[in-house]
């Protein structure tokens, strides 16, 4: 999965120079939480609903004629004065692997993209990536979730898969994760079926181990 195919392309932005009334109009306008800071065409910095909410908490402890101080701020202050300058950007290449990291990494919870010229060309947030990674793993197809224990050796997961196919029933996604216990890996499935009972006796029958809910990896 690639960044490029889900991040949003059509970019709210704002200019440097704008004030931070219309930013947060503007969010609030369209839904957004962050906006990409542009010098004409160039990226300079990002600004989102928590910057401008920081920069007036400390009016909020002056008690009288404190809102309209707040509207006067936000009147006169141009964005520049308190985004967030050089933020962290992902390219249009990149996977949305690289992005979760990228966010993991610097704790954002969005990345402008920028294309070869260093051209804004998209935004991606970190309920974009949910999304597709919810859609990767079919969790709103219908469907359950089967959990084993296999070696980590070649052949091993294919001895599943090829399990599952004696039912004739379609497999919607496979992750795997390694297990404590060295040489071992968790390998999550989803079916799609309902009734996976079956399924999980003759896994057991052939030495698979299956996890329960209730059990520890």
């Amino acid at each position: 999965m690639f960044v490029k195919r889900r991040m949003t392309k059509k970019v709210i932005t704002i200019g440097k120079d704008e004030p931070l009334l219309e930013a947060k109009m503007r969010m609030n306008r369209r839904r957004v939480n962050q906006l990409p800071v542009m010098d004409g065409d160039k990226l300079v910095g990002i600004i989102s609903k928590r910057d401008i909410q920081s920069a007036t908490i400390p009016l909020i402890m002056l008690g009288e004629e404190t809102e309209k101080k707040i509207r006067q701020i936000l009147e006169t202050t141009p964005v520049e004065k308190i985004m967030v300058k050089n933020p962290v950007t992902a390219h249009v290449t990149d996977t949305l692997e690289d992005a979760v990291i990228l966010m993991h990494d610097h704790r954002v919870n969005s990345l402008p993209v920028l294309d070869n010229e260093g051209k804004l060309v998209g935004i991606i947030t970190k309920t974009d990536i949910l999304e597709a990674f919810m859609e990767a793993l079919g969790v709103n197809e219908v469907s359950q979730r089967l959990e084993v224990i296999v070696e980590d050796r070649p052949g091993a997961l294919a001895e599943v898969v090829n399990t599952i196919k004696e039912f004739n029933v379609n497999l919607i996604s496979v992750m795997t994760t390694p297990l404590k216990e060295k040489k071992k890996r968790v390998v999550y499935l989803r079916v799609a079926t309902l009734n996976v009972i079956p399924i999980k006796k003759a896994l057991s029958q052939k030495g698979i181990y299956v996890l329960e809910a209730w059990e520890e990896e």
